[in-house]
């Protein structure tokens, strides 16, 4: 049983009990031995450890323990990390060494319970606030785990049948987290290991297109690791660029059978996407004004077809639209305007296509008409040919 649940049954007793106080300790013995009388999972070993570790230590740690971070590892939960209740820095150099050793066992459960799960985000948040009190036998077993992770990394990338494992057994492969958390312990020491993985998917880039996606997901997670060298820096920015048109991450069109054209939503920034929104409506209100003086009347029938279209294919215009995960929460009118803008453009694509359809239509009919008709064949043909451009939409 952890130690500090052994505490909170002691102060439910003994609320003013201090560890420095050998008569409190004895009292403290019996309260656990009557509770264990009735509760057998506490064991008397556990028991003995806990009496002889506060007869070793008495109130040492008492002020670190007031961090309800490390009150929580220390009773061994699952929870995700508050970076703003560290209170360790602050504590001298050798009792947080001290520390670490001691609670060593639960510190590396709370290690082992975050890599288990996957959530490589909050084991970087504790990392890089709790590094001082991961004893070096900790940090070398996190160290070792983390090298056979790339290693499966590797392994796996040869085999274009188990990519299908990147997304589930393998999920730490296209954790941008996984590789952060590698510069964050030892970018030195986890320097080539990276450049082998960048290696290896390199040798191993020239495939289909769908299994291009799985290697592009993994060089930008790559990317995030903070290389210790400059060559192996460039190279992963270089090939992030290159994962993110694999991956559909960037603003690359990804043709799908039976399905609609997605454009990948890019952020380009704040000022410039402004700045490009800005370019785009004052084209679109010249060309506007110029329409409408130069059309009269037939303006407003085309103003009247573009709102109707623009209402009947809203949902499939949506469809063109591939929002990435950091704009999904994004409610700004600048993404607002961006978002519908690109609508407005696709927009006059189909407006196209129609004309371009309606105007074969008519130039079929007036042919038919003026040769006094064209048979079987020639209904045929203008069957097909509207059937493919239906198809090709």
């Amino acid at each position: 049983m952890a130690q500090l649940k052994l505490l909170d049954i002691i102060k439910e007793t003994l609320p003013d009990f201090d560890a420095g106080n050998s008569s409190d300790l004895i009292k403290a013995e019996k309260i656990l031995k009557i509770y264990q009388k009735t509760n057998p999972e506490l064991q008397l070993n556990e028991i003995e450890n806990f009496i002889k570790f506060y007869k070793d230590n008495g109130n040492k740690y008492v002020v670190i323990l007031q961090d309800e971070n490390l009150q929580k590892i220390l009773k061994n939960e699952n929870f995700n990390i508050n970076s703003s209740k560290n209170n360790i820095f602050s504590q001298p150099s050798s009792l947080r060494d001290d520390f670490g050793n001691d609670y060593a066992e639960n510190i590396q459960n709370y290690i082992q319970v975050n890599i288990k799960n996957n959530t490589w985000s909050n084991l970087r948040i504790f990392y890089k606030n709790y590094f001082p009190i991961i004893s070096f036998e900790n940090k070398d077993r996190l160290i070792d785990i983390i090298t056979a992770k790339n290693n499966l990394v590797r392994g796996t990338i040869p085999y274009t049948d188990q990519y299908g494992l990147l997304l589930n057994q393998y999920k730490h492969s296209i954790d941008p987290n996984f590789y952060a958390l590698q510069s964050d312990i030892d970018s030195a020491y986890f320097n080539e290991e990276i450049m082998d993985i960048n290696n290896d998917l390199a040798k191993h880039q020239h495939t289909t297109q769908n299994n291009r996606v799985y290697l592009g997901k993994i060089f930008i997670a790559l990317s995030k690791f903070d290389a210790y060298t400059e060559e192996l820096k460039g190279l992963l920015i270089k090939n992030s660029k290159i994962g993110r048109k694999w991956a559909n991450l960037d603003s690359t069109v990804v043709l799908k059978k039976n399905s609609t054209q997605k454009f990948a939503e890019k952020d380009y920034g704040k000022t410039a996407e402004w700045i490009l929104l800005s370019i785009y409506l004052s084209l679109l209100a010249f060309l506007t004004y110029f329409l409408y003086t130069k059309l009269g009347n037939i303006f407003w029938a085309l103003v009247g077809i573009e709102i109707f279209l623009f209402l009947v294919l809203n949902k499939k215009l949506n469809g063109h639209y591939e929002e990435s995960s950091e704009s999904k929460d994004d409610k700004s009118y600048r993404r607002k305007l961006k978002k519908w803008s690109f609508k407005f453009f696709i927009l006059q694509i189909y407006l196209i296509a129609i004309a371009v359809f309606l105007g074969i239509a008519g130039l079929l009919i007036a042919v038919t008409v003026g040769s006094g008709g064209i048979g079987l064949g020639g209904i045929i043909l203008v069957i097909w040919v509207i059937r493919a451009v239906i198809k090709k939409k």
